[in-house]
């Protein structure tokens, strides 16, 4: 079966399924860090950039996971079209936690998880933490 890395070059429908997540993803960071960075700012806690990196990463784990434990979306992937789904029985707030915990650590975990994902062989749509939590991201 082949890698993410090798659909890339030759399938049109996995790279615009990978451009529905970037712009999902990027919708949703707008939802969390924006609003926290903003706060940050306005309480005038120390230090700021330390603060608003960790915490954003603490909301935007919080939001996706309970947002797809209950809906399977969060705005950004309704925006795009875009569902959680478990590939064995419901979406239930445990899947939603583990599937979101790179999440939480974004700076680093979160490119990984992708990464590694991709260099995986099985369903391409999967980060390795989808792997982890048997759930998947399809249209909607």
């Amino acid at each position: 079966m082949p890698t993410g890395y090798d659909l890339i070059g030759h399938s049109h429908d996995f790279r615009m399924h990978l451009l529905k997540r970037l712009a999902a993803c990027m919708v949703d960071v707008a939802v969390v860090f924006v609003p926290v960075t903003v706060a940050i700012y306005l309480l005038d806690l120390e230090p700021k950039e330390l603060l608003a990196g960790v915490l954003s990463g603490f909301v935007w784990f919080l939001y996706s996971a309970v947002a797809e434990a209950r809906t399977g979306t969060t705005l950004g992937k309704r925006i795009v079209g875009l569902v959680v789904v478990s590939k064995e029985g419901p979406m239930t707030l445990s899947k939603g936690i583990v599937r979101n915990v790179p999440k939480m650590f974004w700076y680093l975990f979160l490119p990984l998880d992708v990464l590694i994902g991709l260099a995986m062989t099985g369903d391409p749509r999967q980060r390795w933490a989808d792997c982890v939590a048997n759930t998947v991201i399809i249209k909607k």
